[in-house]
């Protein structure tokens, strides 16, 4: 006799998740797969009324090809007894596992996957990406991270390549079920290894793993996860545990011990990068970090907290040794700022530090009291007859906008007063400075090697030039500024903001009277960390020599993006440049510009797309760029402007506006910060995904182009220049906001997150004790 077979068993494990399994089984409950499906969930010893919660929404639903079967373990089974006991319970021809406190987001989901299976009998399961979101700051970002180089998988590209699937994202074939018996017979090494990896590597060891390129799945990483819950002694005993397994049970044999062996190392390699073993993260002594031996680095331990990088500073301090102090916070907040592995790890977030703002002017005022320059206030008439006094960290073309935001600032006080930039030098000034700037700014740079000699250099000067207000551009390094600012240097204090997310530096030095924030969203920012502080809104300039020329009429569909870095458009989005440019070419342009750095793999791979949807490869034209975006839009016909995606760059934005070309904005998932459409004229339309990207363009003909073009080449004309921007703001320019115009937006980070964020990224870091 037959046994009649459900298409798909979903497994879903369950210890103590009231608060997140609604949603877990809701997201099942709204597949449209037409098949039977069986619910088996293994309530593993809650107390919290987890299953009653699922055997409700089961009833509510009423899924006529929906079954719900409830196994309860009296004793904690733990993540791999959960498991084993849950797949021998199923009888589905393919098995999916979802923890409780991930969910589906794709009603499709289940409908593709099966699909795929179907058709291809030789695949052991089906993979996609996921969503992974921090529970710190509500950021996200993708597993895997990139798409993998060919779209089915087997064990060795899995061990070698590194690649890596979430348990939300695996449907798989359900190859270990005995029909003659009516049931499953595990593999014993799922009770040996637990986690997601050890099924995913089982399955392709049976057959190949398809990649699907879409985001169906999120995983909220609220750091209980097997991988996420454990430090890093305890993820290199994971995974040498996982190898010996996978040796043990014969695995491995295919691939020879030089395969397995260069997965682990890797594997091993990638968590000592970021573990606080490791030699790569920034000390007090790099020379001797980067030449002894490992093992014999006594003198080198980690700080993992911010107690511990307090306690530091404050013996440093105490024993009259600023220099090694101030080396401390600047090596520290130069790792978070700008050393590779690091810097990911806040790419996303917004950071910031009252505990190293407040040890840096500590020592500051120290250095000023051994010196004998603390200053004293200014006679309120002098102060009103002082110059503008910017305090950078240096002046030179950036990644991070430093420049700009001085050049700026510079602009708008010119001819209104007396300019004068004091820089500490931290990131080294163009030698054409002076030229660029005008002979009318007078300029003050410092390039002494000491940050004990720069701070005290910075305090006695911005105590000799009275000024009448200070603005601070402060590169996410600089403890000079936040050791040397004193509140008796002006009257008026403010941190100008031009960081999107990472590292804000001295965002809460005492000194500060408030913010000149750039963008609505630092408003919101600004204010919730600080509330009775001043807000001044002061709006990017455009850079242009002239108003832009709106478009004409006539014109057909050629839309353009643009970059100033290649990996803006790399990896980590659903829609990579490869699949946007077909999309954009089916959904209505003509033809698609794109002017500025692409890697050869990302020109390559938008090709090869093109000519598998018979796409002629002249549709899409690549410019290397002239240094001038703007004009090279111009030149090549474009009409339609997207942003970068999903890391935006403001430059090329602001130059497509100046040329006159309307512009779609991207409705940025990762931080609310990195949204552009602030920028654009009221009204621009945004799109979050491609098919939302696909219906705009299908509406958008010449008359569309040519009044959007006129749109934002009045927009554009109120930020030409200073005495533009200055004339538009009229008697709000340099004025602080009343609390009730602060926009209401949701931030999501407090003072108990950033100190979260940083203790996190502290214990990636070594100091010498």
């Amino acid at each position: 006799m037959s046994l009649s077979r459900p298409v798909v068993s979903v497994l879903l494990l369950c210890h103590n998740e009231a608060v997140f399994i609604r949603r877990a089984i809701r997201s099942v409950l709204a597949q449209t797969l037409d098949a039977p499906v069986e619910i088996i969930l293994l309530d593993d010893a809650s107390v919290d009324g987890s299953a009653a919660i699922v055997q409700a929404e089961v009833t509510v639903a009423a899924r006529d090809t929906f079954s719900l079967r409830v196994i309860r373990s009296e004793t904690n089974l733990g993540n791999a007894g959960a498991f084993v006991t849950a797949l021998e319970a199923a009888t589905g021809r393919f098995y999916h596992v979802l923890d409780a406190d991930d969910f589906w987001v794709d009603p499709d989901k289940l409908r593709k996957q099966v699909a795929l299976l179907e058709a291809h009998p030789d695949l052991a399961g089906v993979g996609h990406r996921t969503i992974l979101r921090a529970a710190e700051d509500g950021s996200e970002s993708f597993y895997p991270q990139q798409d993998p180089m060919k779209p089915v998988l087997h064990l060795e590209d899995l061990l070698t390549g590194g690649t890596y699937f979430h348990t939300s994202a695996m449907l798989f074939r359900n190859s270990f079920f005995e029909p003659a018996h009516g049931k499953v017979v595990a593999p014993p090494i799922f009770r040996d290894v637990r986690g997601d990896m050890i099924r995913l590597l089982v399955h392709a060891a049976h057959g190949g793993i398809f990649y699907l390129p879409q985001t169906m799945s999120v995983y909220d990483d609220h750091r209980g996860g097997i991988w996420t819950g454990l430090d890093w002694p305890g993820r290199r005993k994971l995974l040498n545990n996982l190898y010996s397994r996978l040796s043990e049970h014969g695995y491995l044999t295919a691939l020879g011990e030089p395969k397995a062996a260069e997965y682990l190392a890797e594997r091993l390699a990638e968590i000592a990068a970021y573990s606080p073993a490791s030699v790569r993260p920034i000390s007090l002594y790099p020379d001797q970090v980067m030449t002894a031996p490992r093992q014999r680095l006594t003198e080198i331990s980690r700080v993992s907290s911010l107690l511990d990088l307090e306690t530091q500073l404050s013996s440093l301090t105490a024993a009259g040794d600023y220099e090694d102090a101030l080396r401390l916070a600047f090596r520290f907040l130069s790792a978070i700022g700008y050393d590779r592995n690091m810097s990911r790890a806040g790419r996303m977030r917004r950071l910031s530090s009252p505990e190293i703002d407040w040890h840096c002017a500590h020592i500051g005022g120290l250095i000023a009291a051994a010196q004998n320059i603390l200053p004293t206030p200014a006679d309120p008439k002098d102060a009103a007859e002082g110059p503008v006094v910017l305090v950078v960290s240096g002046m030179a073309e950036d990644g991070d906008g430093m420049w700009e935001a001085t050049r700026e600032m510079i602009e708008l006080w010119r001819g209104r007063g007396r300019v004068v930039v004091v820089s500490t030098e931290l990131l080294a000034t163009m030698p054409d400075i002076q030229d660029r700037v005008g002979p009318e700014v007078k300029l003050l740079l410092n390039t002494d090697p000491s940050l004990v000699e720069k701070t005290a250099w910075l305090i006695w000067h911005l105590s000799q030039l009275k000024a009448s207000r200070i603005f601070l551009v402060p590169s996410r390094n600089d403890v000079v500024i936040a050791a040397g600012l004193r509140r008796a240097h002006a009257p008026q204090i403010h941190l100008v903001g031009i960081y999107d997310t990472g590292y804000l530096p001295s965002c809460h030095s005492y000194a500060l009277d408030g913010y000149v924030a750039r963008r609505p969203y630092d408003l919101t920012w600004f204010h919730k960390i600080a509330p009775t502080r001043q807000l001044i809104s002061l709006p990017r300039l455009v850079p242009a020599a002239v108003a832009p020329v709106p478009l004409a009429a006539d014109l057909p569909l050629i839309t353009a993006t643009a970059a100033l870095s290649e990996d803006r458009f790399e990896g980590q989005y659903d829609y990579g440049l490869n699949l946007m440019v077909p999309l954009l070419l089916t959904s209505g342009a003509h033809r698609h510009v794109h002017v500025g750095a692409l890697s050869e793999a990302m020109l390559n791979r938008i090709r090869k797309e093109m000519i598998r949807q018979d796409i002629p490869t002249g549709a899409f034209v690549h410019l290397p760029g002239s240094g001038d975006i703007g004009a090279d839009l111009r030149a090549a016909g474009a009409t339609l402007f997207l942003q970068s995606f999903p890391w935006p760059e403001t430059g090329p934005l602001l130059s497509a506006m100046a040329a006159g070309l309307p512009v779609l904005a991207h409705r940025n998932y990762l931080h609310p910060a990195l949204s552009l459409v602030d920028l654009c004229p009221p009204g621009t339309p945004e799109w979050a995904d491609g098919d939302q990207l696909a219906t705009l363009l299908r509406g958008i003909g010449p008359e569309w182009i040519a009044a959007r073009s006129a749109e934002v080449s009045a927009h554009v004309a109120t930020r030409l220049s200073a005495d533009a921007l200055r004339e538009t703001l009229g008697d709000g320019f340099m004025v602080p906001l009343d609390p009730f115009q602060v926009p209401d937006a949701p931030v999501s980070d407090d003072p108990q997150a950033l100190r979260r964020l940083m203790s996190e990224l502290m214990e990636m870091t070594l100091f010498r004790v």
